[in-house]
């Protein structure tokens, strides 16, 4: 089988042509271990990112002067969530604590997960989930969790879930600390949500500038990369020890001129939980701003912004030689390979590990002429001179025509 894959591997790079590489800007050693055969796998760089468009569509895996076909694999992650309604058996006002209503799941349901419906704004209120099999026995399965809502002016931005760890218990007890309405939850859902996070590597950790927005009553926190390009689709803030809940909300510019609103949500650190992260789709805007809504709370003591992007893996198929990574054709063309779909249709084979080395100059790299003027351009003093010569035989024309209707009239 291996055999039958590679040969079907190399008919394909057999009937790719020769590759002219003196269009692309950049090249950069791809290291595998002496005497590898069948799929390398390596993971690009931040360095290849800078220099390959955005698309990455300008990338080429080059052998022996010979292109070679590759495939560039997302580690993106996957979550599986199924979500119902289960039935409310008790909704009421417990003194001095709250809110509690009491939830019939069914049996062999998985769960991890309640999410409300409210009337209510503007809030910040305390949860505490507990599970049961009986009505009788409880256990905690989450002793503090969050609800949130926040509404300034143009912004809005709500959590209204609460996550807890999987449970096949029968019965849930939710309490919103605070809540003194029977009515102020006007709807519950249940859900299992299982995620199988992404593969992620840092691209930037940075020191932000900050300032304080009084009239917004908001931090703002300025991160400039000193160069576009690099990607990130999460950000991440690394703040000291302290009790918090707020909204944000990201932007991006390129010149940080004409700014971009990129997502929103909330961050928090408590007792027994945190999260500190917002996930959007991917972006390569050298500055980032980033506002965090206090109210009339202290400011978040954020140390440092952290950037991340989605792991990517390049495969090919090895062969004998030195083989190259070569980036930076903005005009480049995105290849069309067979590779994927031969991969797709043959049993999983093992993969060596490589690893892609700092690019550099291509020695051989020729910039694209300049583009063509257009004749107007080219031969302007030709232009002008028609352009004169038809105006003196236009004002010959004319002069004669008013000479003849002047002779008419007499």
């Amino acid at each position: 089988m291996i055999k039958r894959l590679l040969s079907l591997l190399l008919f394909s790079v057999a009937a790719i042509r020769a590759l002219d590489t003196t269009r692309w800007q950049v090249e950069a050693p791809i290291q595998v271990p002496p005497g590898s055969a069948g799929i390398a796998s390596a993971k690009l760089t931040r360095d290849i990112y800078v220099r390959s468009r955005a698309d990455l569509a300008d990338l080429r895996v080059v052998r022996g002067g010979e292109e070679i076909p590759y495939l560039v694999e997302v580690r993106r992650g996957s979550v599986e969530f199924r979500e119902t309604e289960p039935t409310v058996i008790n909704q009421s006002v417990i003194p001095g604590r709250g809110l509690q209503l009491t939830l019939d799941l069914g049996s062999h349901i998985m769960h991890s997960r309640i999410r409300i419906s409210t009337g209510e704004a503007n809030f910040r209120q305390k949860v505490r989930i507990e599970t049961s099999n009986n009505e009788r026995s409880w256990a905690i399965a989450r002793i503090e969790g969050y609800i949130f809502d926040f509404s300034q002016g143009d912004h809005h931005m709500a959590l209204l879930t609460v996550d807890y760890p999987v449970s096949t218990m029968r019965y849930v007890r939710v309490t919103v600390f605070g809540w003194m309405k029977s009515d102020a939850v006007r709807q519950v859902w249940s859900a299992y949500r299982n995620e199988h996070p992404a593969e992620r590597e840092v691209m930037a950790t940075v020191v932000p500038e900050h300032s304080e927005d009084p009239q917004n009553k908001s931090s703002v926190l300025l991160v400039d990369l000193k160069q576009s390009g690099v990607p990130y689709d999460r950000i991440r803030v690394e703040a000291a020890p302290a009790h918090y809940v707020r909204a944000v909300e990201l932007e991006t510019s390129t010149g940080a001129k004409d700014w971009h609103f990129v997502a929103s949500g909330t961050i928090y650190q408590t007792a027994s939980d945190s999260s500190d992260s917002l996930t959007f789709g991917e972006r390569h805007d050298r500055y980032l701003r980033l506002r965090i809504f206090n109210g009339d709370d202290q400011p978040v003591p954020v140390n440092r912004i952290v950037l991340e992007d989605t792991v990517r893996l390049l495969k090919f198929p090895l062969g004998a030689g030195q083989s190259y990574l070569f980036a930076g054709n903005p005009q480049a063309k995105a290849p069309s390979y067979d590779f994927a779909a031969v991969l797709a249709r043959e049993p999983a084979q093992p993969e060596v590990r490589a690893v892609l080395l700092a690019p550099s100059a291509n020695p051989g790299y020729r910039p694209p002429p300049p583009p063509v003027k257009p004749w107007s351009e080219r031969y302007p003093q030709l232009l002008y001179g028609t352009l004169a010569l038809a105006i003196v035989v236009m004002g010959y024309i004319s002069v004669r025509f008013m000479l003849k209707v002047k002779k008419a009239s007499g």
